[in-house]
């Protein structure tokens, strides 16, 4: 592929410092990145051509993102937008929705929701776009029993208005499930909300949920709606559950119970018509025990439990997955037609992946971009250039809280540990290279008792 039919992405942000950083992450994800700072370099470079995608901020300057998009749909209807926004303006992310944009990201930007949501949008280039102009998720790939009983699950429960408790481990798709129920169901022409508990600020939570008015604290100089107004109609996604402060936890089950809520400094009652949805890569019924969820919270969510398989309970997925996003990468980096020798499928099919599917994703990119020739072969399959997860500690190594382990945690103890050790103790880093989320590493590290030095 020549450089101009590399996809560009256009960033569309007056913060110099979160355009460079952006920027970075992009680039090394093999996409021509282009950055404008103001409305007027915005609108010319518009009219040179369209991005793949571009990348608008809800606050641009002096100028409303949300009606500045509704000009650039108007004038360029084929654009696919995604808007950037902070927490506090979710419902404006929202709200741009309706007039053309695909999906939002909400800031601090989760890299691996940008790095998703952005090869999304890309690939949707090529697929005519929806009539209804709703953003279409990447399917839920794989013909193995455990992937076929999974899609027929999430078609079940897609008819209903239960709410869903999605378990899996780190990296198996949990958002994709939720996005798969949302746009499977009668809900599926309004929003989809999602927000990480895990990502947010302790005192940011409550009134990231539910919404505050002025002057409730320091700070809040006007009202903001929260995420459960924001997916009035729709779908509430609430992931990694089991991180929500205990205290919070009691008005979660209240606006479960009655679908109403009160925004933070406000008494008066607001009601909303949400589906949620909930995720945790953690044992729930531990957490419970713990004393880390309350037991009432953990029934109300589990209406309809449905459990993502790991990648190694249907490693047949594992050629389909990999070849998949080998072209997708591939085609990005500049090098179409590259494959993948049977050799090489088979080392992947034996390898641990408990990063599973996120990892397998990050890996096969790291191949499409290091790989000399025009295929990959078994001896490019190196999996001692990145921390190793097939050399499980000692029998008996047992952690300082939790008492023996069992040979997948002690797999995934070692993995962490040399990914640590290869990233000088940068828990990001360690965290990218893992295809983990820096949250999920960070609590491994408390778990296991790791040192980060």
């Amino acid at each position: 592929m020549s450089r101009a039919a590399t996809p560009t992405v256009l960033i569309a942000a007056d913060d110099p410092q979160f355009l460079r950083v952006m920027e970075h992450h992009l680039r090394s994800w093999s996409y021509r990145v282009q950055s404008v700072g103001d409305k007027g370099a915005l609108l010319e470079r518009l009219q040179s051509g369209l991005p793949a995608v571009l990348l608008l901020d809800v606050r641009f300057g002096d100028h409303n993102g949300v009606e500045l998009l509704r000009q650039i749909h108007a004038d360029h209807p084929g654009i696919r937008a995604v808007m950037l926004t902070a927490y506090g303006s979710i419902d404006d992310a929202i709200a741009a929705m309706k007039f053309g944009a695909v999906d939002y990201l909400t800031k601090p930007v989760d890299l691996n929701r940008l790095r998703n949501i952005v090869a999304d949008a890309v690939e949707a280039t090529a697929r005519p776009r929806p009539a209804s102009g709703i953003a279409v998720s990447r399917p839920i790939l794989g013909e193995s029993g455990p992937t076929r009983r999974l899609r027929e699950i999430i078609a079940r429960a897609a008819a209903t208005d239960s709410t869903v408790l999605i378990l899996g481990e780190s990296g198996t798709g949990k958002e994709l499930v939720a996005r798969a129920l949302h746009e499977q169901s009668a809900r599926r022409g309004a929003p989809f909300v999602a927000i990480n508990v895990a990502a947010l600020p302790r005192e940011l939570v409550e009134s990231t949920l539910f919404g505050h008015v002025k002057g409730a604290f320091t700070g809040a100089d006007q009202m903001q709606h929260g995420c459960c107004e924001a997916a009035d109609g729709g779908t509430l996604f609430l992931d990694e559950i089991g991180e929500m402060e205990i205290g919070l936890q009691a008005k979660l089950l209240r606006f479960l119970q009655e679908r109403s809520f009160q925004r933070v400094g406000q008494s008066s009652p607001v009601s909303v018509d949400v589906r949620v949805v909930a995720a945790t890569n953690r044992n729930p019924l531990e957490q419970v025990r713990k004393g880390d969820l309350r037991e009432d919270l953990y029934y109300r969510l589990n209406v309809l439990p449905i459990v993502v398989p790991p990648l190694r309970e249907r490693k047949e997925d594992i050629p389909l997955l990999a070849g998949h996003f080998l072209a997708r990468c591939a085609d990005r980096c500049g090098r179409s037609g590259l494959v993948l020798e049977p050799a090489a499928v088979d080392a992947l099919v034996r390898h641990a992946w408990p990063g599973n599917v996120r990892e397998l994703e990050n890996f096969i990119e790291r191949l499409a971009v290091l790989s000399p020739g025009p295929t990959i072969g078994a001896a490019d399959v190196r999996f001692d250039v990145m921390p190793s997860v097939t050399a499980p500690l000692g029998e008996g190594d047992t952690d300082p809280a939790n008492g023996a382990l069992t040979e997948m945690e002690r797999i995934e103890k070692a993995a962490i540990a040399r990914a640590l050790a290869a990233a000088g103790g940068n828990v990001r880093d360690a965290a990218q290279s893992l295809g983990l989320g820096q949250a999920t590493v960070y609590r491994k590290v408390k778990k296991y008792g790791l040192s980060t030095r």
